[in-house]
């Protein structure tokens, strides 16, 4: 799983050898994984049949299925624990006969069909993008994301026609004014059988097999020349993973439940076809792997630590079983080799440079956003620095300071209108009081003035009562 590094962007790796799709016995346990608001749809001690819905939750989530039937014995964490009765009997779906492009999206939805790809989004939330335009190009991706993963190619070698079906559906619900193959020119056999079941108004694109070619803004630049990427051009992107499960659900009326998944030991390289919920344990002891083992899931570039205790999900689509990794990291001796091998044409060191420190502005003037995190840089470094962890960590911090200062933003907006309110209150406050003192006032003066009404009237009285009475003149004069 080595691979010679090639200068100006990507990694050579040589292909590996791997036989037909292999199955495992039916598991006795499964354990599905439910997105977190998700609400269960069945309780503790229910009896499901495969393919039956477990699960309801928000309109962009996809629904998640029984994949064997049997007795739910749990519900937690997120988890849905069924014991499998060994009979595999079926949730009996109505099969719909040439369905239109609204009823592939909602059939898509319905089944909990999502990119199989490594992403895991939704195939019905990706297709209601496009309601309020038609996608320029509808690029199927058949590159494989990762040099550790075969899924894909063992697919289009085994079941070609129906993967032709799915990608005819695909850009029947896309509307899309074309349609690209996009595949690495290594993947021989597979590039045989999809030209000679592919029509003729969907075109096939074999691309360098440098990695990350499979990346798909890297692939739509390989396929069309355009450079911006998907949402610049308003065009799709789907894994060839994805147009069979396409397939599967609008044909076959059959829910995502199974998933092929790549499977590398120290000695050989396999592809699994396994049903979703399958204890990885089940594999360790069919692989003669050690339940402690070192196993990472997604790939040998991308991928990310898992235990023998957790299970295949949907996003599944690589497991590598391998000793930990013995190297250190030392001080960069800025050799340059990991400029050399950037997709992105980054500077991967002096990205790493102000990383450290965490310098913000220095960070989003070398383009950190663009950064892919396929790990080349990595493979590269003879100093073991674990440069994509350092860049991750870099990219998480600027989103977590951005949706900091939004929040910051929102809060001095709210206190400000807050305080304006409460100026505008008290003003309107002030504003009656002085109504009102106002009025006492006027209120006050009339009562005084009424006041010295009367004790004017009453001392005009008063007077008139103490002056003496007129004297009598008449009498003097008789």
């Amino acid at each position: 799983m080595t691979g010679a590094y090639k200068l100006h962007g990507g990694l050579a790796f040589e292909p590996a050898l791997f036989g037909a799709i292999e199955t495992l016995p039916l598991p006795e346990h499964i354990g599905i994984q439910i997105d977190r608001h998700a609400t269960p749809a069945i309780t503790v001690g229910d009896h499901v049949l495969k393919g039956q819905v477990l699960c309801e939750g928000e309109p962009d989530q996809a629904l998640h299925h029984a994949s064997v039937s049997g007795e739910v014995t749990g519900i937690s964490q997120g988890v849905i624990s069924i014991k499998s009765d060994g009979q595999d009997n079926d949730f009996i779906s109505p099969r719909v006969n040439a369905p239109s492009a609204l009823q592939i999206n909602a059939l898509c939805k319905q089944y909990g069909l999502v990119g199989l790809g490594g992403a895991a989004f939704p195939v019905n939330k990706k297709l209601d993008s496009i309601q309020h335009h038609t996608p320029d190009t509808l690029l199927i991706n058949a590159a494989e994301c990762d040099p550790a993963i075969y899924c894909d190619e063992a697919l289009m070698q085994e079941r070609t026609e129906d993967i032709v079906k799915g990608i005819e559906l695909a850009l029947a619900a896309s509307s899309a004014r074309q349609c690209i193959v996009g595949i690495e020119e290594n993947k021989t056999e597979a590039i045989a059988k999809l030209l000679k079941h592919l029509p003729a108004e969907i075109k096939l694109v074999s691309v360098p097999a440098l990695y990350p070619s499979g990346a798909e803004n890297t692939l739509f630049s390989l396929c069309t020349g355009q450079t911006g990427g998907l949402r610049k051009h308003h065009s799709l992107c789907f894994n060839i993973a994805t147009c069979y499960a396409i397939y599967k659900a609008v044909i076959l009326a059959e829910p995502l439940i199974s998933r092929v998944v790549t499977v590398i030991t120290e000695s050989t390289v396999r592809n699994f076809e396994l049903r979703i919920g399958t204890p990885i344990t089940d594999l360790c002891n069919h692989l003669s792997q050690p339940l402690h083992s070192a196993i990472t899931c997604g790939g040998q570039m991308m991928g990310w630590p898992v235990t023998s205790e957790q299970y295949i999900d949907k996003r599944t689509n690589s497991l590598i079983f391998h000793p930990p990794r013995a190297d250190k990291a030392v001080a960069c001796i800025r050799c340059g080799a990991c400029a050399d091998v950037c997709p992105e044409k980054l500077l991967p060191q002096q990205l790493l440079w102000h990383a450290k420190p965490h310098n913000r502005q220095a960070l989003l003037s070398l383009d950190l956003h663009n950064c892919i995190e396929c790990a080349c840089c990595d493979v590269v470094c003879p100093s073991h620095i674990p440069l994509t962890e350092y860049f991750i960590h870099a990219k998480k911090k600027i989103r977590s300071d951005n949706t900091e200062q939004k929040k910051a933003e929102l809060a001095k907006i709210r206190y400000e209108a807050r305080l304006a309110r409460l100026q505008n209150q008290s003003k309107r406050e002030r504003k009656k009081l002085d109504a009102k003192s106002a009025d006492l006032s006027n209120s006050k003066n009339k009562d005084q003035l009424k006041k010295d009404l009367i004790a004017k009237a009453l001392q005009k009285s008063k007077s008139k009562k103490q002056q003496p009475p007129e004297k009598n003149t008449d009498g003097d004069r008789s």
